[in-house]
Order: C-alpha cells, then structure tokens, then sequence
C-alpha cells in the first residue's frame, strides 16, 4: 500500500535543509518502501519584515494534513514561538503520528540527539582534561529548546564541580557567526574573558575565535573554544573546532523508522536518540583523532562556485525574461522553463484565481487577498512534466509580504534542493510577481484617470476631449478599412426654454435623459460625445443610410419613452442630423458641420410643423 508523509520544515535563513529529505529518501530506497514525500517549505526566518515571515508561514495551511500517513516536523529555527505554536497545534490536531526532529514537542514523537547529556560531556571534559574553572555559556536563542538544554546541562554540570554561576558569564542571542563576534567583544570589555567559552553550535564558535584572533588572542593557549553540531565549518576552521558531530541524515532516517514501526503497531518509544560522537580538536588543546583534510573542503568549494555559477547565470536569465512578461502567465511560463534547466522534472503553479481575473478586468483592489489560508478556487497557470506520479513534491508559497497568491509545487526537484538553488529562484520569481502585479495597478489607474479626463461628469458619456482620442483614430481607421461610418449630430431642444422656466436642475435632467436615449440606442462601438452644453456626436463605423435612418428613428422612440417615466412637466427632446460618408472622402471636421446642418434642417421642419 502506497503510504503519504508530509514533511513540515522552515528553512535556516536563505537554505533548505535538504538532508531531512535525503535521510527519507535514503531509508525508503534501502528499505524498498512505496511512499510518496510531500515537503510544505518556508523560509521564515530569512527576513526582518515580519509581514514577509507570515506569508512564507502560510503554507502549513494547504495541505490537509489528515490525509497523510504520518509527519516530520522540524521547527527549530523558527523565532517566532507564536507561529510555531499555532503549527504545532495545526499538527496535532490532524491525529496523524508526527516525529519531530531535534526537539522535543509534547504529544509529537521525536528523533534527534541528547543535546543535554552530550553538552554536559562537553563541559566536564573542559573542566577535568583542561582544568578550566571559569566558563561563558554563548547560546542561541533564549526560548530554544536545543539551546535551553545545552544550557541547562552548562549550569548544572558548574554546579557539579562546584564552579560559581555567574550571570555575567552568559551570553544568549542567536546562531549566526555574527553572534559569536559580539560576544567575545561584550566579554572582553567587561573583562570576563574565561578559561573556556562554550558555544551552543559551531557558527558562535567560529564567529568568537575569529574575533578573538582578530584582536591578538591565541587559541587555546589563551582560552577554549567549543561548538556544537559539526555542520561543515568547525574541523576545517583553523583551529578545528571542538564539537559534537551527529549525522542529521540518520536523524531522518531514525524519524521514518519510528513511522514505519508506528504503521506496523509494533512501537512502544516515542523516541529515538541517534548517536553521537565527541570531536575534541584544536580549539581545546586536544589532538584530534581525524583530521579532515582542507584541500578535499577547498574542492568541493570550488565545485560549489561553479555551480553557483551556473545558478547566477540562470537566474540573470529569468530575471531579464520576467522583467518583459505583461501577464501571469506569460511569467509562469519563463519561470517553469527555468527550474526545469535546473533539473525539476516537474511544475505547477497555482495562483489566486481573483488576482487572475483582476488583472484583466478594471478593478484591482486588495479585497480579494487572505493572510490567512487558501481560497477554495485556484488557477492552475502553468504546468509541466505533472502527468506522471513523482517520489517527492515540494510545495513553496507565493505571497505579497504577508498576502497569499498562490504556490508552486516542484516534483522531484532534488538537484535544486541540494545545491541551495530553491531559495534564489523563487525569490526571484516572487520579487517579478509582484513588480507585475504593481505594474498592472499602475496601468489600471492611468487608464481610469484617462477614461475621466474624457468622460462627461454629467452624462457618463465622453466628453469634447475624447475628439482627438477617440472619434479621430476611429474615423481613420475606417478610412484605411475603406468602411462607411455615420456621423450623428443631436441637439437638445428647448434647453434655454426649461432651464429659464424649471431652473437648471431640470435642464440637467434633460441632458441626462438624451445620454440615456444615447446609451440605450446606439451599439457599444460606437463612440458617444457631449460636444457642447447641449449638443452630442455619435460616430458609429460600418453603419450605411439604412442602418443610420433605423437608429435616428429608435432614438427618437426612446426620447418619447424616457419622456413618459419621468413624469416631468416637460417632454425630453433633441433633434438629430447625420452624415454617411464613404471611403472617407470628407475630414471628421466637415462630416459634424454637415451633420450638424441636417439637424438644424430636422430643428426647423419640426417647429415649422407644430406652428
């Protein structure tokens, strides 16, 4: 039986951690399973808008996570404990089994390593094989539970040895290198520089013995220097790096056994604890046991810039292609074309349905955004290689800051999760998105100024100004095209007359009246002007003597019939005159006066009939 698991993880700052994804991969080819791997990723902590954070979080809102067969959860770079609680609980609403990795989450099953017991091997190691008596605890974030536990075991491990604890002594900030550089200087110019420093992971460490060498020091002859976690910096720094290695593949692997064990009902732990292994180096005076050599880390650097390179050019590429794109989907097609040079065997792109068809109507507010969620009707925009079934589907928000538009889903996309590509492509993706989006506001709204620059505020048709915009090109065009058009000039009658008699706002209503026999008669292309203060000009292409004397005689019928429904004390009433003019052979200019002439002739027969 085919099983499901999703896979719930936030990036660490602009990287995937694609060795989650590998350690499930591996296991489920070693051990021959049928299941397919869905990743919900986000990069919420790469950015300092925190609106931006929100719309990457967003994504743990797609999936329906009852249908899945189990969950592996890593949350531990996230900051904001708020969002990670409301995923946590998301969760373990689901009923599905969910193993955590690295930390432990109560009601979730966990994998990981003993962060407690092995930093207090760390520590008792500094104090009993190097005699160190005064020790600073640099740590991560305050409200981590990895760094709670390294401290915690710090302190009590002190305690055990009957080492003070001194508060001074305590530096808790974040992981970054940046954070290790600090410490040392806030260390050093309180003057608390110790016997050993104790880093809750290998970034701190190398960020403090880089400053530290900056300023003179010497290490270890000066003080120790420990990490943690043994990622790929600490054995190649100089000095290596004492630290705890542990394989974070085999963390996956130990997570996917636990759900296997739970599908088959034969668990009874809730936990696996992966092995570790104490690499005590350099940076404390030991000698290490293996040495890593560098040259194998410099040519794996170089093999990395190259395809960095590679990456660059892909994305200059992209990025000259998305800047030209005039819709959606014209965009999606570009960026569909690009992740599958970089080896995704297959894309789709789903967007907000209402952001689509806003794009193409004359409206586009903010009102069909959510923050919160997915709309239940999406667009599927693009798509490619999607007809076959895939091992691993990843899916990435597409958001406005915190406003959700869509997502992409990436169908074994391992080359570019592996290589750190998927980070610089969406966001590249996402940036031109919105540029577009702007761009096509920007264009909507000039192009409302324009229709009001050239609208009549009275009537709603166009105004003098649409002369030289609209009724010129048109009459050209119909010129080049050798087609008839109809010039109709229209004259409100007695408008002195009601205006001098009723007051103004009635003669307003007539000149309302006539835009309304206007609009009612006349078909959508042809263009409709109030000329003057009581007089319109409607040009109406392809339209032959026949078809003129019809429209002349229903506009007519319509004034009669607007006239009745609106129970003035006056008749609503215009007179009316055209001009048919063949391949052109007149400017617009002489077709109006001579339009205009009928009319006063229409004007003068019908007075001369009432007399």
């Amino acid at each position: 039986m085919k099983r499901k698991i999703a896979i719930i993880a936030d990036g660490w700052r602009r990287h995937i951690t694609y060795v989650w994804i590998r350690g499930c991969r591996n296991y489920i080819k070693e051990h021959e399973l049928d299941i397919e791997i869905s990743v919900f990723h986000s990069f919420g902590n790469f950015s300092r808008d925190e609106k931006f954070n929100a719309g990457e979080y967003n994504i743990i809102h797609l999936p329906d996570l009852s249908q899945f067969d189990g969950i592996i959860l890593e949350v531990t770079n996230m900051l904001n404990q708020k969002k990670k609680q409301q995923i946590i609980r998301i969760i373990q609403e689901s009923g599905v089994p969910a193993v955590s990795l690295l930390e432990k989450i109560p009601g979730l099953y966990h994998a990981g390593p003993d962060n407690y017991a092995t930093m207090e091997q760390m520590v008792e190691h500094l104090i009993v094989a190097h005699s160190c008596k005064t020790l600073n605890y640099v740590g991560g974030p305050a409200d981590s539970q990895e760094n709670l536990l390294r401290w915690q075991a710090y302190e009590d491990v002190l305690q055990r040895y009957g080492i003070p604890l001194e508060n001074d002594r305590i530096w808790n900030e974040s992981y970054e290198v940046e954070s290790g550089v600090r410490a040392f200087i806030h260390f050093q110019e309180k003057h608390l520089l110790p016997d050993a420093f104790v880093c809750a992971n290998e970034n701190i460490a190398v960020g403090l013995c880089h400053q530290a060498q900056q300023e003179g020091f010497k290490i270890p002859a000066d003080f120790c220097v420990t990490g943690f976690d043994n990622f790929d910096k600490a054995s190649y720094y100089r000095p290596r790096i004492t630290t705890v290695s542990y394989e974070r593949e085999v963390i996956a692997e130990a997570a996917m056994d636990l759900l296997v064990q739970i599908w088959g009902q034969n668990t009874t732990a809730d936990c696996k604890t992966v092995p570790v292994q104490m690499l005590f180096q350099d940076s404390c005076g030991c000698k290490p046991e293996q040495v890593r050599s560098r040259s194998e880390y410099i040519e794996d650097r170089i093999f990395q810039e190259v395809r960095e390179i590679d990456l660059h050019n892909e994305i200059m590429e992209l990025k000259h292609n998305l800047i030209e794109c005039e819709d959606y989907k014209q965009m999606a097609q570009y960026f569909t074309k690009c992740v599958c040079g970089l080896r995704c065997k297959g894309v789709r792109i789903w967007m907000n349905q209402d952001l689509v068809e806003e794009s193409l109507s004359d409206s586009m507010g903010e009102a069909s955004y959510i923050t919160d969620g997915y709309p239940d009707t999406m667009h599927v925009i693009c798509e490619k290689g999607m007809e076959q079934e895939y091992s691993l589907y990843v899916y990435v928000p597409l958001h406005f800051r915190e406003r959700e538009v869509g997502y992409v889903v990436l169908a074994d996309c391992d080359y570019m999760l592996e290589n750190q590509f998927l980070f610089e492509t969406m966001n590249t993706y996402l940036e031109s998105l919105e540029y577009l989006y702007r761009k096509l506001r920007l264009r909507k709204a000039n192009e409302k100024l324009s229709r009001l620059y050239v609208l009549d505020s009275l009537t709603g048709l166009y105004n003098r100004m649409a002369y030289q915009e609209f009724a010129e090109p048109l009459y050209e065009k119909c010129r080049l095209q050798k087609k008839p058009v109809t010039v109709m000039f229209i004259d409100a009658d007695h408008l002195k007359y009601i205006n001098d008699t009723f007051g103004h706002d009635m003669g307003n209503l007539e000149i309302r009246g006539i835009a309304d026999g206007i609009r009612k008669v006349f078909p959508p292309e042809a263009v409709s002007m109030r000329y003057g203060g009581d007089e319109f000009v409607v040009l109406l292409p392809g339209c032959e003597k026949t078809q003129a004397e019809s429209l002349k005689a229903a506009f007519l019928k319509a004034l009669d019939e607007i006239s009745k429904s609106l129970h003035a004390e006056f008749d609503v009433e215009a007179s009316i005159g055209y001009e048919v003019v063949l391949c052109g052979e007149k400017s617009l200019n002489e077709c109006i006066n001579n339009a205009d002439e009928k009319m006063y002739q229409f004007k003068k027969a019908r007075k001369a009939q009432r007399e």
